[in-house]
This record gives C-alpha cells, structure tokens and sequence, in this order.
C-alpha cells in the first residue's frame, strides 16, 4: 500500500492535486480512493478503472478518466482476493469492519499494518458523499463539512473499496475512524465517499489474498 498528502492537510485547508491519476495509470490491479482536486469531487479506482465523481445540476456523475489530480490520495495493487460470502445481513459500516477485520486476521495479514478490502454485493441502503465546494473560502472542518452532498442508494448492486489502518487516522482515514471505504454502483453510473451501508445478505467480503505484500 501507498498513500500521499493526508486529509488533514485538506481540513488545514490545502486544497491542491497533489497526485496526478495519470502517473498511476500503466499499474495493474489498482484499487484507490481520494478526494478530487479543490474538494470538488471524489476519486475512485476499481481494478484498474478510475471513477471520477461530480455534483452536476445537482446530481452525481461520474467520468472514467485518468485527467485528474487528487488532494490525497491511497493505493494499493491486489491481484487477487480472499472472499468469504457474508451470510447474514450487515447493518453497518462498523459491523462491516470488524467482519473485514476477523477476514483479515484469518488471512494472515498484519493488522498493525495498512491493508484493503473489498465488497460486491446488494445495498439495501447506502449513504455516500461527493465534495462540491463552491463558496470559494478558506476550507476548514466545517466547510469541509458542508461540501458535502449527499445520496442515499436503495436496494441496488455495488462494489466498495476501503482502507483500513489502526494508526493513520487523518492521514487516509478520517481523524475519528479506521477505515475509508468509498463506493460505486453496479452500473459504473454513481461513486462516492461511503458514509453508511446496510448489506443484504450474500455479499462478498474480500481482504488480499496470501502473498500480497502489505
């Protein structure tokens, strides 16, 4: 895993792309999350596949373009994954870390360390964000706050990509919490910052598999 600049330059209120997508693109298997440049969207990459995300006319869109430039930015290549069917329904995204966590452990990775994980399945509600900062002020905790636009997704086919780390909270996860998740929808049409989710039950949860280099 890597990761540059650390949101809580962000909340300090620099808010310059420090990291260009487009030196990360001829990397195989990637998998990253950011907020865009100026706060003014989020940044997500699914296996290779960026996901750009916008507030448009008051909606979310989404480009596939490796043009961008991220305020902050982690990373990781994953080959492959250790999934395990999730058989109950998850009713939150700290349920959801502790499962991704026991998963972890039994995979063998070092839970002082960094390390991804994934989920595919059905959202019977999820909550995500886009940054849309337009009032053109100094950016701080509560501007921050309140660039948030937020969406809340029904019953509805998604993959989410998180980080978790005990020991970098305002760096690439938020000052208060392990893990950064951010999500995308089956069709690729909505990504975003995850803010909250209910699973369904079936979904897969999947940490690296044995051999990766945390």
């Amino acid at each position: 895993m890597r990761w540059a600049g650390a949101q809580r330059d962000v909340l300090g209120g620099d808010l310059e792309g420090h990291v260009d997508l487009g030196a990360l693109s001829s990397l195989t298997h990637l998998y990253a999350l950011g907020p865009l440049e100026g706060a003014r969207g989020e940044v997500s990459i699914f296996a290779g596949v960026p996901s750009i995300a916008r507030i448009d006319g008051g909606e979310v869109v989404t480009a596939a373009t490796w043009h961008a430039r991220a305020c902050f930015l982690v990373w990781a290549q994953v080959p492959a994954w250790a999934e395990r069917a999730v058989d109950a329904g998850v009713g939150s995204l700290d349920e959801l870390e502790r499962r991704a966590t026991a998963l972890a452990a039994d995979a063998g990775l070092d839970l002082e360390r960094p390390w991804p994980f994934r989920v595919r399945g059905t959202a019977l509600r999820a909550t995500l964000h886009v940054l849309d900062k337009r009032d053109g002020l100094p950016h701080d905790p509560e501007r921050h706050e309140a660039a948030k636009v937020r969406r809340m997704l029904e019953r509805v086919s998604i993959e989410l990509v998180a980080f978790h780390s005990r020991h970098h909270h305002g760096i690439f996860t938020p000052k208060a919490s392990n893990v950064h998740a951010h999500l995308w929808t089956g069709d690729g049409r909505i990504s975003g910052h995850l803010d909250a989710i209910e699973l369904l039950p079936g979904a897969l949860l999947g940490v690296p598999a044995p051999g990766w280099r945390q």
